[in-house]
């Protein structure tokens, strides 16, 4: 793809040197490498990198050298750093005939918490400058994926041709770490991702359809069909981002990117870019069932707002707050057409899915990598400032490392490593409502779900996963652990995941009806005391008015005396909802007082989910404060 123009354009700038050039010391400029943080370090992988002559005071000379990034660089995160004194990075080389492919466009994976492992899979050899030391034709398929232990720095190589043909390049990569599982989605393969496919003219580029599955239990792997996603058209170097919990084994977020038809062989630049006003969703737990063998279950959403222009080569980080309102996607920088580099900043809210712009700057960047290093901070690494680049233009920042306050949108060369709680940006609490601890308003997107399987999706157990999810890339103390797999598994019928209706907006017109936060309950039968005749009762503790209706009668909706009489109702959903000093099970819905509609209402139930509302045994209403 456009990876042949870039040998064009590097042509110029290519030389023969004879200093040792070092990819630290004599950095310049890195891009399209690939990284991963883990147990407080960052891990940087391969990448196209310009380096530059220095004296012996460490002082840049001029003379610019391009070239690849042999080695594996460290990041030590662990303690407060500021990146123009007293950054610690070291570089491993890959030594030896069978050592780790040096590559472009690849990904470093996480695996597991208790994994002394990463992973470096896929990538293609660049070929900007052959003669460059250390330069390593593409190797046999069979070399995929390989693992580094982070404690001993071995290297082990695993055999993953089974289900993959080809090793992709410039693909989505995303971690679900509590699952021991990472995906890869489409991507693209050329002259430089193998030894099978070094024949290949440097112009063509085949994308690939499939998303690549990989159990780190067994180091396997398996390639599903993604053609319910993209049809014919698969997508490259675009963002994925996995959320821990919303629903029952979590979801991806899948966005922007190009797009090219797999019959189309041709280097067409940026390709076709895919708007940023839809996402895509995925179901994991659609993995673990019979939707597999058709690719599992994608959703499309359209998403409101600040709409970003289309653009490939970005990084994203995830942050949540407090109290689970709203999970915020960071997307930073990237590239679109007519060569323009952003340096803007737009921040994705779910459950609302809407944009919201928070920075503007004037330094662009793509090709980087990012990460959230703390509560409050994203690590940004490497990148490109120019699509001339023969230019010989250096990074100012001189380590290609900048740190971010994620909450205050200021940048900084100084990492804190804090552990200061993460607050909500102010564009953004000025867009979904609520304050900087959270309490958003805007709970749904602005014209609903475009999927009842999506709605239903953040309606279950989305609290203890976002707070979580935002744990997920930080090295600072958390305040949430990541909850169990199997704890939060949706069960349908007599036991349902558990969930609290924090409150209902009207906004714009449209009337918000899913849920701001969901807690496991566990087994319906723990939560219910008997009436010593086998019957179940709702126990409604706490504040607030409640009424308990006998036997097998229908419930009789109720309002707030303030607002009439009752004259029409609408279900909407059940739910299930647990603090310390509350426990509710049942239905709720809109409740019609009189031509004003009751929206902080609960009508509670024990009726099995799916039957009507006919099946139960106690009612109680209760007014919310």
């Amino acid at each position: 793809m456009w990876l042949a123009a870039v040998a064009i354009l590097l042509a110029s700038a290519v030389q023969v040197h004879s200093q040792q050039l070092d990819p630290i010391r004599n950095y310049c400029a890195r891009f399209d490498h690939s990284s991963q943080i883990k147990k407080a370090a960052i891990y940087i992988d391969g990448g196209t990198q310009s380096f530059i002559d220095v004296d012996d005071t460490g002082k840049q000379t001029g003379n610019v050298t391009m070239g690849i990034n042999t080695h594996l660089i460290i990041v030590d995160i662990s303690k407060p750093f500021d990146w123009r004194s007293n950054l610690s990075m070291t570089a491993v080389p890959k030594p030896g005939s069978t050592a780790p492919p040096v590559t472009t466009a690849g990904s470093v994976l996480y695996g597991s918490d208790d994994d002394p492992n990463i992973y470096l899979f896929g990538g293609t050899v660049s070929n900007v400058n052959t003669s460059f030391p250390g330069y390593r034709p593409a190797l046999p398929i069979t070399y995929t994926m390989w693992s580094f232990n982070i404690k001993s720095h071995d290297w082990q190589n695993y055999d993953l041709t089974r289900n993959i043909q080809y090793r992709p390049n410039s693909g989505m990569n995303a971690g679900a770490r509590e699952q021991h599982l990472s995906f890869y989605l489409n991507g693209q393969v050329d002259w430089g991702s193998s030894s099978q496919t070094v024949n290949l003219d440097s112009s063509t580029s085949i994308y690939q359809p499939g998303m690549i599955i990989i159990n780190h239990d067994t180091q396997t792997a398996i390639n599903v069909s993604t053609d319910a996603l993209v049809g014919k058209k698969p997508r490259s170097r675009g963002g994925l981002q996995y959320m821990v919990g919303i629903g029952p084994k979590g979801l991806l977020v899948l966005i922007g990117g190009n797009e090219k038809d797999v019959s189309d062989t041709t280097d067409r630049g940026l390709g076709e870019l895919v708007p940023m006003d839809t996402v895509h969703i995925f179901d994991v737990s659609s993995i673990y069932d019979d939707r597999l063998s058709t690719g599992g279950t994608w959703y499309e959403q359209p998403v409101t707002g600040d709409i970003p222009e289309r653009r490939v080569d970005f990084c994203i980080i995830k942050a949540t707050v407090g109290d689970s309102s709203s999970a915020n996607l960071y997307m930073y920088g990237g590239r679109g057409a007519n060569d323009v580099i952003f340096d803007d900043i737009y921040v994705l809210s779910l459950p609302s899915f809407t944009w919201t712009k928070v920075y503007q700057g004037d330094s662009g960047r793509y090709g980087h990598t990012c990460h959230r290093g703390s509560q409050r901070e994203m690590i940004a690494v490497g990148g490109a400032t120019s699509t001339n680049l023969s230019a010989g233009r250096c990074d100012w920042r001189t380590k290609g490392i900048d740190v971010l306050d994620i909450s205050e949108m200021t940048w900084s060369s100084k990492y804190n490593l804090s552990t200061a709680e993460y607050f909500v940006p102010h564009p953004v609490v000025a867009r979904i409502g609520g304050n900087e601890q959270g309490n958003a308003t805007m709970i749904a997107p602005a014209r609903g779900f475009a999927d009842r399987g999506l709605a239903r999706m953040f309606d279950s157990d989305f609290v203890s996963s976002a707070s979580a999810a935002s744990q997920s890339d930080s090295t600072a103390p958390a305040t949430t652990q990541h909850p169990s797999a199997t704890k939060r598994a949706i069960i349908a019928g007599g036991v349902v995941g558990g969930s609290v209706l924090l409150g209902l907006s009207i906004t714009a017109g449209w009337y918000c009806r899913r849920m701001l936060q969901q807690i496991w309950f566990g087994d319906l039968a723990a939560r219910l005391e008997m009436d010593g005749k086998g019957k179940s009762m709702s126990e409604l503790p706490g504040k607030g008015t409640s009424w308990e209706l006998p036997g097998n009668e229908p419930a009789e909706l109720w309002c707030p005396t303030a607002m009439g009489s009752p004259t029409s109702s609408t279900d909407v959903d059940d739910f299930k909802h647990e603090t310390s000093s509350d426990r509710e099970l049942g239905w709720r819905g809109e409740i019609e007082c009189e031509g004003n509609v009751a929206r902080r209402q609960y009508v509670l139930d024990t009726r099995n989910r799916d039957d009507a509302r006919s099946n139960h045994t106690r009612w109680s209403f209760k007014e919310l404060e």
